[in-house]
């Protein structure tokens, strides 16, 4: 289901004899990108009076360098899907613009053909592959020394403001024409004294900085296993404060304790135990942060709050949709129109209802098609889930470079071959 690289050989087994001096280029190529999806996250270009993240062209222009000096190459299947993707989508477009503005109650305006103009770009980064496979350690080494960094960052943070330091945000430091901070949350209160949640300092936001620690927690335990490191990012998730990282972090428990065997089952236990100590020794030292967390569990059953937005109201928001107007389903109703249709509650929409509301749902398979058509190591395999529950439940990610670029390095366009075996270690 991969399909083969257009640069790759006619003998798979040629790509294991590939010298390391050949695959250095795609290391710097993933450690650069990273760096741009985790450091530039706040950072934007004006354009036509909106703001957008530097990371797209950034990220689209390095990745056309690395494809120009064969460090990248065409994923064939990816690349045929992306077409299909694309056609489903154009379909759409031309039958709304046979039809009156709309039948759907409330909605006022046509399709955003400035939102259409940077959704097809930046997906099209998923028709990249490694042109020679990278070795799994090695990549995994660099990736979690960037979300180390992350880490650091954001525990330095929450701690600072028991000293009477405080950085959350990056408006009124620097031009506010340079940053896109003002379409997320970045300052949100704990519910304790004067206490906010940590957004890893350069992130966009807490929930944004809890699900790469996820992320960093599931890696370092797949691969590495350095006890050190697990406490790090274990510590940068408690400190973000934010369900969607635990959200991630439950699927890839699931899939340890159901598709991984005693392997698996000693990953998801061990995890537990970790999180458990850490949990448990914030309860002890600090009991009014740890209720403040207890008392958000139940967010997502409550009609207003952030969790049942995210969770919920996107499945309110389809059902009514396709009730009101069936096509919907098989030809969408135009690009950026679910986020501005006007309905009777508090709504959001995640990635897939987004997707398949505004341009049908061919267009969605063929989406998910651009996500899920790889050869994966076992890491990646083990990461496919909880990546594409964050990518795809968590936030509203289909738009936004640096998480989108980065999820699809990890667990689609990075070609890896096996490392040496994982070790505990310190």
């Amino acid at each position: 289901m991969s399909g083969r690289s257009v640069a790759s050989t006619a003998n798979p087994a040629a790509t294991t004899t590939v010298p390391r001096t050949r695959r250095a280029p795609a290391l710097r190529f993933a450690s650069l990108l990273l760096g741009m999806a985790l450091l530039l996250q706040r950072f934007g270009l004006p354009l036509g009076g909106k703001s957008f993240s530097i990371v797209g062209p950034l990220g689209l222009a390095l990745a056309g360098w690395y494809l120009a000096r064969g460090v990248l190459a065409l994923n064939r299947f990816r690349l045929m899907a992306y077409i299909a993707f694309a056609c489903c989508v154009a379909l759409g477009m031309a039958w709304q613009a046979t039809r009156p503005a709309s039948v759907l109650t409330g909605f006022t305006g046509g399709a955003d053909l400035d939102s259409l103009a940077q959704f097809l770009p930046l997906t099209a980064f998923a028709v990249l592959d490694f042109a020679q496979p990278v070795d799994e350690t090695a990549f995994f080494r660099m990736v979690t020394a960037w979300f180390g960094v992350i880490a650091a960052a954001g525990l330095a943070q929450f701690a600072a403001q028991f000293a009477g330091a405080s950085l959350f945000a990056f408006s009124g430091l620097l031009p506010s024409a340079l940053l896109i901070e003002h379409n997320y949350n970045q300052i949100i209160p704990l519910g304790v004294d004067d206490l906010l949640k940590s957004n890893g300092f350069f992130l966009v936001e807490p929930s944004t900085f809890s699900q790469i620690m996820a992320l960093a927690l599931i890696i370092e335990a797949l691969s590495l296993r350095r006890r050190a490191w697990l406490l790090l990012f274990a510590g940068g998730l408690l400190v973000a404060f934010s369900g969607t990282g635990w959200i991630v972090l439950a699927a890839f428990l699931l899939v340890a304790l159901l598709a991984m065997g005693l392997e698996g089952l000693a990953i998801a236990g061990g995890m537990l135990v970790l999180l458990g100590v850490l949990a448990g020794a914030t309860a002890w030292l600090a009991p009014d942060i740890a209720a403040s967390v207890q008392g958000r569990l139940n967010e997502v059953f409550i009609p207003g709050t952030s969790g049942h937005d995210r969770f919920v109201t996107p499945f309110w928001v389809l059902a009514d949709v396709l009730r009101i107007e069936p096509s919907a389903g098989l030809l969408g109703i135009g690009a950026g129109v679910s986020e501005r249709l006007q309905l009777p509650y508090e709504h959001d929409v995640n990635t897939p209802v987004k997707v398949l509301l505004e341009y049908g749902a061919p267009a969605l398979l063929a989406y998910l098609a651009l996500f899920l058509g790889a050869a994966r190591s076992r890491v990646q395999a083990g990461l496919l889930l909880p990546a594409m529950v964050m990518f795809l439940f968590a936030g509203g990610y289909q738009q936004f470079p640096p998480v989108l670029f980065l999820v699809l390095l990890l667990i689609t366009v990075a070609r890896l071959e096996p490392g040496a075996p994982a070790r505990s270690t310190a």
